[in-house]
């Protein structure tokens, strides 16, 4: 049971509490930025809640992480473009748009692939995101003064950023090139899926708590 929900439940739950994170954000600050990832939360909360719903139904949900890449990708590189404040950096984030784009065209819509496993897509978002995110701290440390970053949205969600996508680069990568035939390789695969949902569960959890805090202090 504990299994189950770690492995298919604990994924539609952390985009609830993403979704709950950017609501509040909204409810302070009106950037477009924030609405963009509140509206793409939500729809992957759905989507996910759908995609679980299909394991225990035993039907193929691949289709449903496919359609749901693009917007991810679109999402949250839109959230860095509107950060970063430099034409170089910008650029960087077109460039990773763009290059994510033309893969999903190519895959999706020019083979078709639709209901295969995408192993290499989430992990060129994942690459991708850390990539950014790394941009991020490395124009944070660049230009050190006496604001307290704690205090900072931006901060504390790109950290949780990293802390996913980095760590879910290489279970992307080799989700799809391991064997599932037997029932201890199915039992693998569920154990390595349900690291990743912890890995996205922490990085939900980070992002709502320093909302909450952010929002309290603000208030306070």
């Amino acid at each position: 049971m504990f299994r189950n929900f770690v492995a298919i439940l604990l994924e539609p739950l952390s985009y609830v509490l993403f979704s709950i994170a950017f609501l509040l954000r909204i409810s302070i600050e009106k950037q477009v930025k924030v609405k963009v990832l509140f509206i793409y939360y939500l729809i992957a909360a759905v989507g996910f809640s759908y995609a679980g719903w299909l394991v225990f139904k035993n039907q193929n949900n691949n289709w449903i992480y496919n359609l749901l890449y693009l917007p991810a990708v679109v999402a949250i590189c839109y959230y860095f473009h509107e950060t970063f404040y430099s034409r170089t950096n910008k650029t960087i984030v077109k460039f990773f748009i763009a290059l994510n784009i033309i893969y999903f065209v190519i895959r999706i819509i020019l083979f078709g692939e639709l209901v295969s496993i995408d192993s290499f897509g989430y992990s060129l978002l994942s690459i991708s995101v850390s990539f950014l995110s790394f941009v991020y701290f490395y124009l944070l440390l660049r230009n050190v003064n006496e604001y307290k970053v704690w205090t900072n949205f931006d901060f504390w969600l790109i950290s949780s950023y990293l802390l996913y996508f980095l760590g879910s680069f290489f279970i992307f990568l080799l989700y799809s090139n391991l064997p599932y035939k037997t029932y201890e390789q199915r039992i693998l695969l569920s154990v390595l899926w349900g690291v990743h949902n912890v890995l996205l569960f922490l990085s939900s959890v980070i992002t709502l708590a320093s909302s909450l805090w952010i929002t309290y202090r603000n208030k306070s």
